[in-house]
């Protein structure tokens, strides 16, 4: 869990819950981040646990950004967006506003096939897979990493997994 306050909001971003969200305490924020792998297989009962957990959660903003073992979202997308509570949002290369404070996200699980193209000016970037060279152990996206260097922004990206080995907790929040 990785929490900071951005123009004068609180935020907190956690990902690679794999099924345990239940174990966590989350405090009360403005906005409340998921980046990711919320499941460890990703079928429906999986989701709906998480996405029941989700919309429970103390803050007045819920985003959710999908992972490479959230499969529904790869497989099934339209079944896996119904599953979102309405006070969840979805982003899959979307941009949203929230307090002033502009998220976008990319389906990076864990790399790109696509340089994204964002249109307007952003200050968070979210993505699950990150970028190369930033906290990557040297398996990040490389055109995730041409993306970024052209842009001035925050990027947050939380635990990747390498060959379905967890790797420490790493979380970069950068200005680039």
């Amino acid at each position: 869990m990785f929490q900071i306050s951005y123009k004068s909001k609180s935020i907190i971003a956690i990902s690679d819950t794999h099924g345990g969200q239940r174990k966590l305490n989350i405090p009360a924020c403005d906005i409340l981040i998921h980046c990711g792998d919320a499941c460890n297989d990703g079928d429906e009962s999986e989701s709906q646990d998480f996405f029941e957990w989700f919309a429970l959660q103390k803050s007045t903003f819920k985003i959710f950004v999908a992972g490479n073992h959230d499969l529904m979202f790869d497989l099934e997308p339209e079944m896996a967006m119904k599953m979102a509570p309405s006070n969840v949002l979805y982003l899959d290369n979307k941009k949203v506003v929230l307090f002033g404070v502009s998220f976008y996200s990319v389906p990076a699980r864990p790399w790109l096939h696509s340089s994204p193209t964002i249109q307007h000016d952003v200050d968070f970037l979210l993505t699950h897979g990150p970028a190369h060279s930033v906290l990557d152990f040297n398996i990040g996206c490389k055109t995730m990493q041409l993306f970024v260097e052209k842009k001035s922004l925050f990027i947050i990206y939380l635990v990747i997994f390498t060959k379905h080995k967890a790797l420490p907790l790493t979380t970069e929040i950068r200005n680039l």
